[in-house]
């Protein structure tokens, strides 16, 4: 899960950041980010739409307050989660404004914020993400299929749009995919996307395009783990009300 924390008060947005990763891990959440930023300001410096799943604002902040900066996060992204963090309820006409679904009350608690993640239902946020590849290039990280990379170039390969070829090292694809829990590198210089994947049989992927992909002999048994996991939580989702 992928939280903007936006607070002007260093010591507690530490304390809060320090409180939620440690109750993300035993929720059993691998793949988790906690930006913290001291003003609404700098946090508009580095975000982007569909960058966090959930931004957590403090209400009374010098400058641009957390009402404004939910306004102009909300004018933007309708899918991210809105969490006010204050000591007082005076702005829970602003919170239904902005359709935030929380409100988090000073001081924060480790018992206030797993009520909160249980609100957010950090498991079932599905949203698009867009990604901004190393040439500045924008997809939409559910929109990958799979990638390859051969000569120093990372070739994306895209549903219903033309393959797209980057100049960078497998790493780099690597820090930018890997995060997500459904992407997975079956072989050495190929990262794949289960939910473009139609079956794992024999030590191959069948991708949704038709494209056959091998799994590397050692990682059969990760393979098979990963996306057994990966159906597993998938139908989870799609039963639970």
């Amino acid at each position: 899960m992928r939280i903007a924390l936006v607070d002007d008060d260093g010591a507690q947005r530490e304390r809060i950041a320090d409180l939620l990763a440690r109750l993300l891990k035993e929720k059993g959440y691998l793949y988790n980010t906690i930006d913290g930023f001291s003003s609404g300001e700098e946090f508009f410096r580095a975000y982007e739409p569909g960058a966090y799943d959930a931004a957590i604002l403090d209400v009374f902040m010098d400058g641009m307050t957390g009402v404004e900066a939910a306004r102009k996060v909300r004018s933007a992204d309708r899918e991210i989660r809105l969490v006010f963090c204050t000591t007082s309820n005076e702005f829970a006409a602003e919170s239904y404004e902005v359709n935030a679904q929380y409100y988090l009350r000073k001081p924060v608690s480790a018992q206030g914020l797993a009520q909160m993640l249980e609100r957010l239902s950090p498991e079932r946020t599905e949203r698009p993400q867009v990604l901004t590849l190393p040439d500045g290039h924008l997809v939409t990280l559910r929109d990958i299929l799979y990638t390859d990379y051969h000569n120093h170039v990372v070739t994306f390969y895209l549903k219903n749009k033309d393959a797209h070829r980057v100049r960078c090292s497998q790493s780099d694809a690597e820090r930018l995919l890997l995060p997500s829990p459904y992407f997975f590198t079956p072989i050495k210089g190929i990262i794949i996307n289960f939910y473009e994947t139609e079956k794992l049989a024999k030590d191959l992927f069948l991708m949704s395009d038709g494209k056959t992909i091998p799994v590397a002999r050692r990682k059969s048994k990760e393979a098979q783990s990963a996306y057994t996991r990966f159906r597993f939580d998938k139908m989870r989702m799609e039963v639970e009300p």
